[in-house]
């Protein structure tokens, strides 16, 4: 088996490509993991921008945009310190992964999962009497030793963290997340080529990291870009975006501009229709310029169609039995539509699917795996012993086999769905219903013949999924596009990989325990109250066991359903302009802050190709980079006011 792979390139000398992965970019790449982790729990602890609630988190764009502008001058000086384009590529695969971990990644949910269940007990929720025999000691904290209570409610002068109550319950839940984060590396890896290459998907959001990557000498690179007028008509647009709005903070008077969170509200399009978000957020608009027309048409379209479809069942009555009725259905449908995705595409890759298991299975020759992070071999047998680790985790803590089969099989094609999403689509945000996922098993089996430990089980889950954004599986297949068609040594870049993600879970839920502890977790840990609708749903389940719920079923299949036929068409006639990706992130509160700006970018966009083609398309992307960077610099510079003016009361200027 080939250690390392060597491809072909004309553009470089000799026709070899220099090895990617070296000590140096392991290095910047967990430096910037740390930074990128300070920023976001800094900014946090501040309670104002929250950072990471993107595929990109703007708190690694930003530390990211200074790093390739600081190559770009050293590259002018002609400083041996000047990092390759394929070395800032690694760089940026390490901190997307490394930067998922805090707050909205996993840090906070996981954090609040082990501190909740002992604390926030009460006579009224019956968690008591109803959960606690069925929380097995090495997943929470008891409490005994009130470590749970001066987490909420902060420790007293002279009182010490206590590090050793946490430290069974984070060992326990970190072997579960690597477990997963192998899982799904692996499971990446056998996809990655069907993908990349035999269906060539964008990633348009690693297209953004490429450029900006680019060589001193590149045209389309930062070197060049920067003295582009675009670049600094948009650089300027950007920053101004959120610093005209900052003056608001010390001269209230000022009028905003519709670009910031707090600048913006709720508009009702229609009577009974979720409303939707009305903000020009510079965040969205730059990388949406870099999506695909098609998958912009289709997500605002489907935010029309659904936010009709929800007005119309709550008018009619139609899926009452269901949650919040017709916005609940909605969320059945988009996760109905999410599986078909998912099936249609393994259907697509069967052929691959089959050369991957030969490979692994017989080994034969006449198939190369040398350009994979992993041997195709090592890739499905790691596949199914971190399946196996994730399934045996979740029965000891209770889950039962039926429950169990079914939760793995949702929250694999939650993986892949996501993951190809965002590899479609390219915009920064997408999510799906936590209550389709962690509860999906409950709907088809119904809770009557249930045990209580299985229902309990699905209050551990917010720690994992309550952000269901696809866990890894995102930032990792965003890695192995950044490393497709560089040079690496397999052993080298699996090892940044794991680094990046030991370093960024470690600092990030350390950082999130320090801080609750200083500063108070209900001060701090909002996500805690995610957590305790969870496990009172359980109770709910287990006062009132339900059977299968047929309602959202249907509209579960009414999705798949829509999919399927949006993808014959789509297959069968090549002018059909809707594919089906849109539906499968409708109904969620991240979908309504997409359509304005979606919309917005999908008009101009399909203007400028209609009159100038590619080429004109091309020549206006350093504005939209150049307006990306500005916003990033634009929100730093506001955190840093919100930390010497208004420490702990900060403003929110970039969320979603």
């Amino acid at each position: 088996m080939t250690e390392s792979r060597i491809q072909t390139d004309p553009t470089q000398q000799g026709g070899i490509v220099s090895e990617a992965v070296t000590i140096r970019s392991i290095a910047i790449g967990l430096i910037v993991v740390v930074l990128s982790v300070a920023y976001i729990t800094w900014a946090l602890s501040l309670q104002a921008s929250k950072l990471n609630k993107s595929y990109w988190p703007m708190g690694l764009f930003f530390v990211y945009a200074l790093l390739v502008m600081l190559n770009a001058f050293l590259a002018r000086s002609k400083s041996n310190w000047v990092l390759r384009k394929e070395e800032l590529q690694v760089v940026l695969a390490m901190g997307l992964i490394g930067a998922f971990f805090p707050f909205f990644g996993l840090a906070s949910f996981l954090v609040a999962v082990i501190a909740t269940p002992f604390y926030m007990d009460t006579a009224e929720n019956a968690w008591r009497d109803l959960l606690h025999e069925h929380i097995p000691s090495w997943i929470a904290l008891h409490n005994e030793d009130r470590a749970a209570t001066l987490f909420f409610e902060g420790l007293l002068p002279g009182e010490s963290i206590p590090w050793g109550a946490w430290a069974i319950p984070m060992f326990w839940w970190s072997t579960l997340i690597f477990a997963i984060g192998w899982m799904t590396l692996c499971m990446m890896v056998i996809l990655r080529k069907q993908w990349v290459e035999n269906e060539r998907l964008e990633y348009p959001l690693m297209n953004v990291g490429i450029q900006m990557a680019s060589e001193a000498d590149d045209p389309y690179g930062i070197s060049q870009m920067m003295r582009n007028r675009g670049f600094r008509i948009g650089f300027g647009i950007g920053a101004i975006a959120v610093l005209w709005n900052v003056v608001s903070f010390f001269f209230p008077l000022v009028p905003q501009l519709p670009t910031t969170p707090t600048a913006t509200g709720w508009f009702n399009w229609l009577d009974g229709a979720p409303t939707f978000w009305v903000r020009f957020s510079v965040y969205i608009v730059g990388f949406a310029y870099f999506a695909r027309v098609e998958a912009l048409f289709s997500v605002w379209l489907f935010f029309v169609i659904t936010g009709i479809e929800v007005a119309v069942f709550d008018r009619l009555g139609v899926g009452s039995s269901i949650g919040e009725g017709g916005l609940e259905a909605v969320r059945s449908q988009s996760f109905g539509a999410l599986i078909m995705i998912v099936l249609l595409s393994l259907w697509m890759s069967r052929s691959h699917l089959k050369d991957v298991f030969r490979k692994a299975i017989k080994g034969d020759p006449s198939l190369d795996d040398s350009g994979e992070v992993l041997s195709y071999r090592t890739a499905v047998i790691g596949f199914f012993i971190g399946l196996l680790y994730m399934s045996g985790w979740f029965h000891m803590a209770g889950m039962q086999l039926s429950v169990l089969a079914l939760y793995v099989t949702f929250a694999l094609i939650a993986y892949i769905g996501l993951t190809r999403i965002v590899a479609e689509v390219g915009l920064p945000y997408a999510n799906i219903s936590d209550t389709a996922l962690n509860w999906a098993p409950f709907y088809v089996l119904g809770s009557r013949d249930l045990t209580a430990p299985s229902m309990v089980t699905q209050g551990y889950l917010n720690a994992l999924f309550a952000t269901t954004r696809g866990f890894l599986g995102p930032p990792l297949a965003q890695t192995l596009k950044l490393t497709s068609g560089v040079s690496f040594h397999r052993s080298r870049l699996v090892k940044a990989i794991i680094l990046a993600m030991l370093v960024g879970m470690t600092f990030a839920c350390a950082d999130t325990i320090y801080k609750g502890y200083r500063l108070g977790g209900y001060n701090y840990i909002t996500t805690f109250q995610f957590t305790q609708q969870n496990f009172q749903r359980a109770v709910t389940w287990i006062r009132n066991p339900y059977p299968t719920d047929w309602d959202r079923l249907t509209f579960v299949g009414v999705g798949m359903a829509v999919v399927a036929v949006l993808t014959t068409l789509r297959y069968h006639f090549i002018w059909w302009p809707l594919p089906a990706v849109g539906l499968a992130i409708q109904g969620m509160t991240m979908s309504r802050h997409l359509p304005l700006p979606v919309f917005a970018v999908w008009l101009y966009k399909t203007v400028i190709l209609k009159i100038g083609g590619v080429q004109m398309y091309r020549s206006g992307q350093p504005f939209f980079i150049g307006m990306l960077i500005g916003n990033a610099i634009a929100v730093f510079i506001s955190t840093v006011i919100d930390h010497f003016f208004f420490f702990g009361q900060g403003h929110t200027v970039h969320d979603y």
